[in-house]
C-alpha cells in the first residue's frame, strides 16, 4: 500500500517531503541486543520535482528522534543536515542523520523518480519517528 505524505499525514510515523510517499516499513522490531531501542526500515519514493525547485532552500523539512541512515536506490536527491551545504547523492550512495537533525530533502531530477531505502533507529517505545519543521528563508551565505 502506498500513502502520499503531507506534513500531517504520516505512514508508519515516517514523513520526508511534502509530496514523499513511503511504504509501510519493511522490518519494525525491538533490537535483541537492546530490547529498549527499535529499528524501523522503509521505502521512501520522492516523485519528480516537475515544475517545483531542485533546490533544499526554502523547502518545509523535517527531523527524528532517532538515528537515521539512508541509501538512495534508484534515481537521486539533493540532500541537506541543518545549516551544512546541499549534497547531491545518486542511487549507490548514502548518508546518516543524528537524531532530532533538521533535514530538508528533494528529488533531483524534474522528470525521474527518486527511491530510498531508510534505516531508523529509535527508542522502542517512539510512536512518532518524524516532527515537520517549517519552511524556512532562504540560507544565509
Amino acid at each position: 500500500m502506498r500513502i502520499s505524505l503531507g506534513t500531517s499525514a504520516i505512514a508508519a510515523g515516517l514523513a520526508l517531503a511534502p509530496a514523499a510517499l513511503a511504504q509501510a516499513p519493511l522490518i519494525h522490531q525491538v533490537l535483541p541486543n537492546d530490547p529498549q531501542m527499535a529499528l524501523t526500515m522503509a521505502t521512501v519514493d520522492l516523485p519528480p520535482a516537475g515544475a517545483g525547485p531542485v533546490t533544499t532552500a526554502g523547502q518545509a523539512g523535517h527531523r527524528h528522534p532517532a538515528a537515521v541512515y539512508a541509501y538512495v536506490a534508484k534515481g537521486a536527491v539533493l540532500s541537506r543536515l541543518g545549516d551544512e551545504p546541499e549534497r547531491r547523492y545518486g542511487a549507490g550512495e548514502a548518508w546518516s542523520e543524528t537524531p532530532l537533525q533538521p533535514h530538508y530533502i528533494v528529488n533531483a531530477s524534474k522528470t525521474e523518480p527518486a527511491r530510498l531505502v531508510v534505516v531508523l533507529i529509535s527508542k522502542a517505545d517512539t510512536k512518532t519517528l518524524t516532527e515537520a519543521l517549517p519552511k524556512v528563508k532562504e540560507l544565509a551565505k
